[in-house]
C-alpha cells in the first residue's frame, strides 16, 4: 500500500486520531481520596502498571482513546493506558522521508521522533509499538534501519520498561506481512537493540478467515466488530507472553 493511499484513508478515518499525550495518566503514583478509620480523607497511590502504546490510526481506533482496542486491552490486563496514535505515521512514515502538515495535528512525525516528547511526559512500565502499516512504500533496508533505531531509542528513553513489538498487519488481509517478512522479523529479533523485546503477531490469527464484515466502509480499517476481534487476539497474545492475568 502506498503512503499516499494510507494517509488519505487515515485522514478520512482518524487523522485527528489520538494526538500525542492525550492521556493524562503517568506512571507516577496517582492519589485517590479514601476514608480512614477516623473518617478523614487520605490519599492512596495508584500501583497499576502504565502501558504506553505508540501507533497509527489502527491503534487510535474509530472513536475515543478509551474505546480503542489498545486502551481496552490495557484495562483488561490491569494496566493504566497512555496512547500516542496518529494516522498515517509509522517507523518511517510521517518522518523526514515523507513529512506532511495536517490541519489538526500540525507537522507529522515518525515514531522515533515522538519519543523525546513522550519520555518527558511518561515513565511507562510497558511500551507497545503498534505500527509499520504505513511503511510499505519504503525500501526494506531503510524500514529495517529505522525500526532498529526506534527500538534503541525506546530502550534509551525507558530502560526499565518492557518493550512489546506488535507485528503490523491489516484486518482486510491478515496474511499480508506488509513487507515485514519472516526473514525481516528474524533479523530484527537478532539485533542487539531487540534484546529482551517481546514480539507478538495478534492479527495473523485471523489469516484464512473472511474478515469482510469486520471492516469499516473504507474496507481497510476495522469497524467496531473488527476492533473487538483485534482486542481478543491482542489480549491472547499478551497473555501468552505472561504479561498479564491468565484469565
Amino acid at each position: 500500500m502506498t503512503r499516499a493511499r494510507w494517509s488519505d484513508v487515515g485522514a478520512a478515518a482518524m487523522v485527528v486520531a489520538i494526538a500525542i499525550g492525550i492521556s493524562t495518566v503517568s506512571r507516577s503514583p496517582q492519589p485517590h481520596p479514601v476514608l480512614s478509620h477516623s473518617g478523614a480523607e487520605q490519599p492512596i497511590s495508584e500501583t497499576r502498571p502504565l502501558a504506553l502504546f505508540i501507533g497509527d490510526s489502527y491503534t487510535a481506533g474509530e472513536s475515543s482513546a478509551e474505546l480503542s482496542y489498545a486502551c481496552r486491552a490495557a484495562v483488561l490486563m490491569g494496566w493504566l493506558c497512555a496512547l500516542s496514535a496518529v494516522g498515517g505515521t509509522g517507523y518511517i512514515s510521517g518522518g523526514p522521508a515523507n513529512r506532511w502538515d495536517d490541519p489538526y495535528t500540525g507537522e507529522s512525525s515518525s515514531f522515533i521522533e515522538r519519543i523525546p516528547h513522550l519520555s518527558a511526559q511518561y515513565d511507562p512500565d510497558l511500551v507497545l509499538l503498534d505500527g509499520g502499516r504505513n511503511d510499505a512504500f519504503a525500501p526494506r533496508t531503510y524500514v529495517f534501519e529505522e525500526t532498529v533505531s526506534t527500538l534503541g531509542e525506546v530502550y534509551r528513553a525507558w530502560p526499565r520498561a518492557q518493550i512489546v513489538f506488535i507485528r503490523p498487519r491489516l484486518l482486510a488481509d491478515p496474511g499480508d506481512d506488509l513487507g515485514m517478512t519472516d526473514e525481516f522479523m528474524a533479523h530484527l529479533r537478532a539485533e542487539p537493540a531487540a534484546k529482551g523485546v517481546i514480539f507478538i503477531d495478534p492479527i495473523s490469527t485471523l489469516t484464512g478467515t473472511d474478515t469482510s464484515e469486520l471492516l469499516a466502509p473504507d474496507k481497510l480499517h476495522p469497524n467496531a466488530r473488527g476492533e473487538q476481534r483485534i482486542l481478543t487476539s491482542l489480549i491472547a497474545a499478551l497473555q501468552s507472553q505472561q504479561l498479564g492475568p491468565s484469565s
